[in-house]
């Protein structure tokens, strides 16, 4: 049974590798071997590699530890912390264009939906 997120803190780290299925094999069971507290993973691919976003829910000293590891596996190119951004799906029923001005974050208008985007405490 997988833990529950503690809620101390949501770190992302950005990892890129080469080596195909093996060499995410070897990621996904170093974060469970060592038992990250992994909240969120998202895995992309594109001309240089493979690239995966880790979210971890714990402090800061801890995530830069975690990405250590990561990095000293022998199939990644690079590891290091990338920032967050939260992105939320809401419905509007006012001037959204002055809620965003003054919450300080980004926001337009695509086809009909609204797209907000920040800081995760401002969103």
């Amino acid at each position: 049974m997988p833990e529950t997120a503690t809620g101390v803190a949501l770190n992302t780290i950005e990892v890129r590798f080469t080596g195909g299925m093996l060499a995410l094999n070897r990621l996904l069971m170093t974060l469970q071997n060592k038992r990250m507290p992994v909240a969120g993973f998202a895995l992309g691919r594109d001309s240089d590699g493979m690239r995966a976003t880790i979210l971890l829910d714990c402090p800061q000293e801890s995530a830069l530890r975690y990405t250590a590891l990561i990095s000293a596996l022998e199939d990644v190119s690079e590891a290091g912390p990338a920032e967050t951004i939260e992105v939320t799906m809401i419905s509007t029923s006012g001037d959204w264009r002055e809620a965003a001005e003054r919450s300080g974050i980004e926001a337009h208008e695509d086809d009909g939906t609204v797209i907000a985007s920040g800081d995760p405490e401002k969103v």
